[in-house]
């Protein structure tokens, strides 16, 4: 791997990019793809274990429905879109790490 792929590069790219479709640099771009995913995981798991924020930034359905498009597209999302919606997704979920939340 001789060069490393950030944020930037993997924006406009698609699925068809990433491992097993991809051809050139589908590891690199695979690779840097999982990294954000994982940095959007961590962060969440960092925040649910913040004994200071909300367990659950509520929202009504409807609400929810206008916050976030669950529609499924025609055409494939580049990725940053995917990691967009990544964010927003869990921004709504329960923080089910804290212990106010544990049984």
């Amino acid at each position: 791997m001789d060069k490393k792929l950030n944020t930037k590069d993997i924006g406009t790219l698609k699925y068809t990019d990433l491992f097993p479709l991809g051809k050139k640099d589908s590891e690199d771009v695979t690779r840097a793809f999982l990294h954000e995913v994982f940095e959007i995981l961590m962060d969440f798991v960092t925040k649910s274990n913040d004994r200071s924020a909300k367990i659950l930034d509520f929202h009504q359905p409807n609400q929810l429905k206008e916050i976030l498009d669950l529609e499924i597209p025609d055409e494939p999302l580049n990725l940053d879109q995917l990691l967009v919606d990544c964010k927003d997704t869990l921004k709504y979920q329960i923080k089910t790490g804290m212990e106010l939340t544990i049984n």
